[in-house]
C-alpha cells in the first residue's frame, strides 16, 4: 500500500503528464533524478526577519532591494548585507524543467546560522512555521520537490517530536541540522534522542555547513580572521566539513542508527584529500575498515560541482555510488540558477557510468529505500 508521500508524488506526475496531454508512462526520462541540495527561502522567514531590529534582520536598502544583515559565526563570515528575498518558486520550477532536473530536496537556509544566533524560544516557532511552509510547496508541487524539515541541534527532544511531526503530518522525508553539531563525538551524542527517532522513520538527515547552538558542546571556537579573510573562511569552512563528516564516519556514533541515511555537503571539504592519510592512521589505531565506515554517509558536492577535479578526487577515494546530485541552489531566494554551471562541468568530467549512478541510480536507491519510488 502506499503511504500518503507516495500517493501525493504518484499523483502529481500522473497529474502533469495527463495536463500535457501524454498518458504517465510516457512522461520525459529526466537528466537529473534530484538535485539533493537546494535551500529554499520561505515567506516565514521573511516575516519574521523584517520583525528583528538587530542581525539577523531582513530590511529594504535605499533603493528597495530587500536585504539581509547577518552575524559572523565560527563557519560563516557575515560580510555587508546582501539581496534576500523568498523563493520564486515558479521561476525555479521553469529552471529545473530546462535542465531536466525532475526534483529538487528542499532546505531551509541553516547556512546563515539562525540555529546559533536566535534563542530556542524564537527558533521553535520559527522553525514550525518554515517547515509548514516547506510543507506546503511539496504538496502544491509534488512532481517537482521533496524537503527535509528544519531542526534545533540544541533542543534535540523538540526536535524528535518536530520530525515526527514532518513524516507523519508534512509529507518530508526527514531534517537538515548545523555541522559543527556534529563537530566532535561529544557534541553528535547529544543528538542521541533525534536520531533514535530518525531511526524508527527511516529519515535522510541533511548536514550543512553552520555552528550550532552554544549549548551543543565541543564545537570549534570562534575564529575571525584580520587578514586575506577570502582565503581563511575557506579553510576554517572545509576543516569543519572534514571534521563533521569525520565524526560520522568513523566514529561509532551513526551504529545504532542504520537505518537513516546522511548526506553532508561541499563532498566534506578537505575529506577526499586526507583519506589517504587517514586509512594508514585509522588501521594502525585498530579500525578494521575505515574506508567502508566513511561510506555509510553521502556526499554532494554542492558549490563544488565547478570544481570537477575535486568531484572527480572524491569519486576516486568514496566511490561514485556514495555521491548525490546537488548545486547549493538558491541561497538568497528567487532563481540562483546554479544547477546550470554544475551540471556542466560534471557532465564533462564523469564517465558515462559515473553520471548514471550520481544523476540517477543513486538517488532512485537512496529513495526507494525510504519508501518513495521515483
Amino acid at each position: 500500500m502506499q503511504d500518503r508521500r507516495q500517493f501525493l508524488r504518484s499523483a502529481g506526475i500522473g497529474a502533469l503528464a495527463l495536463a500535457a496531454g501524454v498518458p504517465a508512462a510516457a512522461a520525459p526520462r529526466p537528466r537529473v533524478l534530484v538535485d539533493w541540495h537546494a535551500h529554499f527561502v520561505t515567506n516565514a522567514e521573511i516575516e519574521f526577519l523584517r520583525e528583528r531590529t538587530a542581525a539577523p534582520r531582513v530590511f529594504d536598502g535605499p533603493d528597495g532591494v530587500s536585504l539581509m544583515e547577518n552575524l559572523t559565526t565560527v563557519s560563516f563570515a557575515a560580510g555587508k548585507p546582501s539581496p534576500f528575498s523568498a523563493s520564486d518558486i515558479d521561476a525555479r520550477i521553469r529552471h529545473i524543467d530546462k535542465l531536466g532536473i525532475r526534483r529538487q530536496l528542499l532546505t531551509h537556509t541553516v547556512a546563515l546560522g539562525f540555529d546559533a544566533t536566535l534563542p530556542l524560544a524564537e527558533l521553535r516557532p520559527l522553525f514550525r512555521a518554515v517547515n509548514d511552509e516547506l510543507a506546503s510547496v511539496v504538496r502544491r508541487h509534488p512532481d517537482h520537490f521533496l524537503a527535509v524539515t528544519a531542526l534545533p541541534a540544541a533542543d534535540p527532544q523538540w526536535a524528535a517530536q518536530e520530525l515526527l511531526r514532518a513524516h507523519q503530518e508534512l509529507g518530508l522525508i526527514g531534517g537538515s541540522l548545523p555541522l559543527n553539531a556534529f563537530a566532535t563525538l561529544e557534541g553528535a551524542r547529544t543528538l542521541a534522542p533525534l536520531f533514535a527517532q530518525g531511526q524508527k522513520l527511516g529519515s535522510h538527515f541533511f548536514i550543512h555547513r553552520a555552528p550550532a547552538n552554544a549549548l551543543v558542546p565541543g564545537q570549534p571556537p570562534l575564529m575571525t580572521p584580520t587578514d586575506t579573510g577570502y582565503a581563511r573562511w575557506s579553510v576554517i569552512s572545509n576543516a569543519h566539513l572534514a571534521n563533521g563528516a569525520i565524526t560520522l564516519g568513523l566514529t561509532d556514533f551513526l551504529d545504532p542508527y542504520p537505518d537513516v541515511s546522511v548526506q553532508v555537503i561541499m563532498l566534506g571539504g578537505f575529506l577526499p584529500y586526507l583519506i589517504d592519510t587517514v586509512v594508514p592512521a585509522a588501521h594502525k589505531a585498530g579500525v578494521a575498515d575505515p574506508l567502508a565506515r566513511l561510506r555509510r554517509i553521502y556526499l554532494d558536492p554542492g558549490p563544488y560541482s565547478r570544481n570537477g577535479e575535486w568531484v572527480k578526487l572524491a569519486i576516486s577515494k568514496l566511490g561514485a555510488d556514495r555521491i548525490l546530485f546537488g548545486t547549493d541552489y538558491g541561497v538568497g531566494g528567487g532563481d540562483r540558477g546554479d544547477s546550470g554551471p554544475g551540471l556542466a562541468t560534471l557532465d564533462k568530467v564523469l564517465t558515462p557510468q559515473q553520471r548514471q549512478q550520481i544523476y540517477i541510480d543513486n538517488s532512485r536507491q537512496l529513495l526507494a529505500r525510504k519508501g518513495i519510488t521515483v
